[in-house]
């Protein structure tokens, strides 16, 4: 379905803006792959064109807007007014959520701001960073933040709202981290601060959706429900605003933003500037529609606003870093633009749109010359720079403008846009002693603001002890894109009027806080004449100017001085040590290697649920209804007994090898049960995963004592007890609960109109790959996701020589595989071949992909076993490859469904006179997925990566400093001598 403000076409070129950027993350790895960092230039070529699309869509946007000011609205026009454009396709038709994109004049400043902001940073990066190393990761996950950012500001759906807003923090979270060990704790804070914002954010989102009944973002915002339902308003404004403060890192969530400082500074500059802190704040200016008139709303905004705002001053002055110094800066400006929100009126939206372009403008700039002095002088350590200005004077020059203009210098854009937040706080919707205090207040911050940017010049080239002759100016490819927002602040706060007017006053409009019909016009200049805000501009520069003269004596008195006893890091960290501890003290509860530890508790809600059903109806019990006829045969008694003969020959087995072997067999015999049943399908399923759970428990047992530890008479006389009562208890459940009713009325209806609907006759397999795709889907990726998870976890187990203290058939490895490699010769192509065959029929006879990649499986696993010594199966990339092109292939499959109308809707034909169906390309994409765990599985438990295994990347001889300590028990020997180890 396709919605659009004038015609198709103008919602076709807005769909176009985010599959610009979709085009330019997938064709990413081949640019870095050609041009290496240089690859940027053809990514910004397309950041480009998504500008000119949208620059395209700017005059109708606020053209239509303009037109329909005044005039008789919609419901949803109320809220939010004019005729913005607008693309949609059904997502979920039963839930009424939509893909939905709208782009209305707040929607068009933020993409505009992340998309040019985004086009410079890229261009600094060619210049900026190193050749062959890292710049794969770097564009591909910076492209992906670049879309994520605009998913979320073109959201008209809450929906993707909330994708596009994890996948920001993802993002973050990523590019922090591939900074190495010294980005670590950074990453792992920021996505903890994040994510809980994103909880807090989902929980408002659901609360939203529940009080107005609508996934539709406009349709909500527009809702009378809000007023009808004041607490709940209340509520979700609170959970809305904390959600909002842990991306815009306002006070108490401001900690992970200087953390995030390791990261790289390209990363720094977009993400300061344009991507993480401005979703919050984009968030609360969407949200400020329904919310600008709710007290707590405008309490939390305004007091945390301006509490972060200067607190974050304090902090910043204290700072030696520069990168950390600009952070805490950003933290600090955020605070003025959220306090600026939480006015609430037209104005005030206004000058905090105003300061959102001011600051992604000079933050940027700032944190890429920051980039440009460590760059050249090899540190951005204040305390080991000096007199630089002599040697990089353009560089100098240009770390001037963006400082004035963070400090509200006249006439830079900068002091055009703190001028309006004042007059904004000037009609605060709080009495006049709290208007005075907030304005108080706010001339603290400004001289803070007015102190750290004089500091960050100084501090970067003009102070220091450093000799700097061996410093010379920085390439104009580095520089010149560095400087180019920053030196920007001057012209355009001359031609700001003419440019920034008629789309900032219908950005007042779209977030419509007066009432309907009323609309404020603000003309932006450099003068408005004498008033409060002049007179606290004047106040701030002279106290300024002060500050420069005194800087040396003021910087040392706050050196080490603590504005609070502890930091927002010490009390992540104290969080972080109280759940852990929390958590272990939880898990002491459970985490026992003795089954009856963990079956006991279980027998016990049993025991109460079935005594509560027998006194429930009355002393004599409940009534069961009688068992179905003819549903018990005399075969049944066949698996019966297998299973009865593979549990009492594993109880007697003494080594654990055999113990295994014959626990496979009674799964065999699980297998034939429910193959008797009727069930071919999950029959040939459960046996193939009997085979591969055999072998893998090998490959793993293998390192263990052959033989079971001795255990005490009533250590086994227990174990019995509890074995036979969870036996008994399994017994009357099954017998109770099984056989007593008819066929469900969706199992009925799978039977009765499966063949109707698809063409074909295997329900399970339709099932799997057709009506629940995206329950397979899932599984899929919590598959994949385990095999990341197992890799891991299994390659960062301490290698050690693997002592062989007794003889055994790995002396004679190559004469005892002769026979088995001679076999496998010929049974590997033919199981490749049965899989493939399994997995093409079926949709109508026993199999599909599940069960054909086991096989194929089985085969990979014959392959391994087969080898005379120690080595990778497919190859060392090839299964990772598998499993990632299995999932890529399937989530693809699902795109396809579109073509039908929704996400996973099948497509049938008919070709050579088969039928055919999508539901195959889905069922290919699990076979390669299953396929290449279970390789992945048999090297890294069998391969020569396994825990165990000394060789020549021996971990004991490599040094990784990114990684912990690896900590080895001493009696090993590892770390003796081969004389001490004799």
């Amino acid at each position: 379905m396709i919605a659009a403000a004038a015609n198709s076409g103008s919602a076709l070129t807005l769909l176009s803006v985010p599959l610009l950027v979709a085009c330019a993350l997938v064709l990413t790895p081949l640019f870095v792959k050609v041009l290496d960092k240089h690859a940027g230039w053809p990514i910004v070529a397309f950041f480009v064109a998504t500008v000119v699309q949208l620059g395209r869509l700017t005059p109708e946007v606020l053209a239509n807007t303009s037109e329909r000011a005044g005039t008789a609205a919609t419901a949803a026009d109320t809220a939010l007014p004019g005729h913005a454009l607008s693309w949609s396709g059904t997502w979920s038709a039963e839930l009424g959520a939509e893909f939905a994109l709208k782009l209305d004049p707040l929607s068009l400043v933020f993409s505009f701001l992340a998309l040019l902001v985004g086009s410079v940073v890229f261009i600094y990066s060619t210049a900026y960073l190193p050749r062959r190393q890292g710049t794969m990761s770097f564009y591909v996950l910076m492209t992906g933040f670049m879309l994520a950012v605009l998913l979320l500001v073109l959201a008209d759906d809450v929906t993707l709202l909330f994708i596009g807003w994890e996948l920001v923090s993802m993002a973050s979270f990523l590019l922090i981290a591939r900074s190495g060990s010294s980005g670590e704790l950074g990453s792992l804070r920021t996505l903890l601060l994040t994510f809980t914002g994103g909880l807090l954010l989902l929980a408002a989102l659901g609360g939203s959706v529940w009080l107005t009944g609508t996934f539709n973002l406009s349709e909500m915002l527009a809702s009378s429900a809000w007023a009808e339902n004041p607490t709940a308003r209340n509520i979700i404004a609170a959970l809305v605003a904390l959600g909002a403060f842990t991306k815009a890192a306002q006070f108490p969530f401001h900690a992970w933003l200087p953390e995030a400082m390791a990261a790289a500074t390209p990363v720094s500059a977009f993400l300061h500037a344009a991507a993480v802190v401005k979703a919050g704040i984009y968030v609360l200016m969407r949200f400020s529609t329904v919310f600008a008139e709710v007290r707590v709303w405008q309490l939390l905004l305004i007091t945390l606003g301006m509490a972060t705002a200067v607190a974050t001053a304090y902090f910043a002055l204290q700072q030696t870093d520069l990168k950390k110094l600009i952070a805490y800066s950003t933290v600090s400006q955020l605070g003025w633009i959220v306090a600026t929100i939480g006015v609430g009126t037209q104005f005030a939206i206004t000058a905090a749109v105003v300061h959102t372009i001011a600051h992604a403008m000079f933050k940027s700039s700032l944190f890429m010359l920051a980039g440009v002095v460590d760059h050249e002088a090899g540190t951005r350590d204040i305390r080991r720079l000096g007199p630089l200005w002599r040697k990089m004077p353009l560089s100098f020059g240009s770390m001037i403008f963006g400082a004035a203009s963070m400090a509200a210098i006249p006439p830079f854009f900068g002091f055009m846009s703190k001028e309006g937040m004042l007059t904004a706080f000037e009609g605060a919707p709080l009495s006049n002693t709290g208007v005075i205090v907030l304005l108080a207040v706010a001339a603290v911050g400004a001289i803070g603001t007015f102190a750290y940017s004089a500091r960050l010049v100084f501090g970067a080239f003009v102070d220091g002890p450093r000799n700097v002759d061996d410093v010379h100016e920085a390439p104009a490819s580095l520089w010149v894109p560095a400087a180019l927002p920053g030196v920007l602040s001057l012209p355009v706060a001359f031609f700001a009027g003419a440019l920034l007017d008629t789309p900032l006053n219908r950005v007042a409009d779209t977030v419509k806080l007066a009432a309907p019909g009323t609309y404020h016009e603000t003309h932006l200049s450099l003068w408005h004449g004498v008033n409060a805000p002049l007179i606290i501009s004047v106040i701030v520069l002279a106290v300024g100017v002060g500050y420069i003269f005194a800087r040396m004596r003021i910087n040392e008195s706050l050196a080490d001085r603590k504005l609070f006893p502890f930091t927002g890091v010490d009390a992540i960290n104290a969080g972080l040590a109280a759940s852990q501890k929390t958590g272990r003290a939880l898990a002491k509860v459970a985490q026992s290697h003795q089954p009856s530890r963990h079956l006991a508790p279980l027998l016990g809600l049993l025991a109460v649920y079935a005594l509560a059903v027998l006194i429930g109806p009355g002393i004599g019990g409940a009534d069961l209804e009688p068992k179905i006829d003819n549903i018990d045969h005399l075969t049944d008694l066949i698996p019966l007994v297998v299973v009865l003969i593979g549990v009492w020959a594993t109880l007697r087995a003494n080594n654990r090898l055999q113990a295994a072997v014959l626990l496979g067999v009674t799964g065999v015999g699980v297998t034939l049960q429910i193959l008797l049943l009727g069930a071919p399908d999950v029959a040939l399923t459960q046996f193939m995963v009997e085979i591969l759970t055999v072998v893998l428990m090998m490959l793993v047992l293998r390192f263990q004592p052959r033989a079971f530890a001795p255990t005490t008479s009533r250590r086994k006389a227990a174990a019995a007890v509890m074995a036979t009562a969870v036996g008994l208890a399994t017994f009357a459940a099954v017998w109770v609960l099984t056989g007593r009713r008819e066929r469900p009325e969706v199992a009925q209806w799978y039977l009765d109109n499966t063949e109707k609907v698809t063409g074909e006759t295997n329900i399970v397999n339709v099932i799997l790959v057709e009506f629940r795709a995206f329950d397979t889907m899932g599984e899929l990726a919590v598959l994949g996701m385990a095999g990341i998870a197992m890799a891991a976890v299994v390659s960062s187990i301490p290698r050690f020589p693997h002592l062989l203290d007794q003889p055994g058939a790995l002396a004679e490895a190559k004469l005892n595989s002769i026979p088995m490699r001679w076999l496998v010769r010929w049974l590997a192509p033919l199981l490749f071949f049965v899989s493939l065959l399994v997995l093409f029929r079926g949709g109508t006879q026993p199999g599909g992909g599940f069960n054909a990649a086991l096989i194929g499986a089985a085969a990979v696993m014959l392959l391994y076993l087969s080898k005379d010594s120690d080595e990778v199966i497919l190859g060392r990339k090839a299964p990772a490859l598998l499993s990632a092109f299995g999932v890529i292939m399937a989530i693809a499959t699902g795109f396809l469904g579109y073509f039908k109308g929704s996400f996973l809707a099948p497509i049938y034909g008919h070709f050579l006179g088969q039928h055919l169906t999508t539901a195959l390309l889905f069922d290919v994409g699990v076979y390669l997925a299953v396929l290449g765990i279970v390789a992945t599985a048999l090297n890294k438990l069998g391969g020569p990566t396994r825990p165990g295994v000394a060789g020549e990347d021996d971990l004991m001889e490599k040094c990784y400093p990114d990684r912990p300590s690896l900590h080895v028990p001493e009696k090993l020997g590892v770390f003796a001598t081969d004389k001490e180890a004799k």
